[in-house]
């Protein structure tokens, strides 16, 4: 019988990774717009449209990648909420702090 509480913990961690690994693309994607748009900003006008491609390009890739994260996170927010919650009431209480 301790079979299926583990499989359910191995299921909900699944879930809660996937949605850390589509942060972290959806990081890594506003990182590229902001790459991309620095460019655009510096090019000469002859790279100007190139430049400007790229960064809507950038955007694009980012709204994507958003999307998906917060597709996930609709998913399994209420996974990470509650874990936070039990993380927060194991804190040590801060001296001097009235209850």
């Amino acid at each position: 019988m301790r079979l299926k509480p583990l499989w359910r913990f191995r299921r909900r961690r699944d879930k809660v990774e996937l949605a850390v690994d589509a942060y972290v693309a959806w990081r890594e994607e506003c990182v590229a717009v902001r790459t991309a748009y620095l460019a655009w900003r510096r090019a000469r006008a002859v790279e100007a449209a190139l430049a400007f491609d790229a960064y809507e390009a950038a955007l694009d890739r980012e709204e994507v990648a958003a999307e998906a994260y917060a597709a996930l996170m609709g998913r399994v927010g209420h996974l990470v909420e509650v874990g936070l919650a039990r993380q927060l009431a194991y804190l040590p209480s801060i001296p001097g702090a009235t209850a």
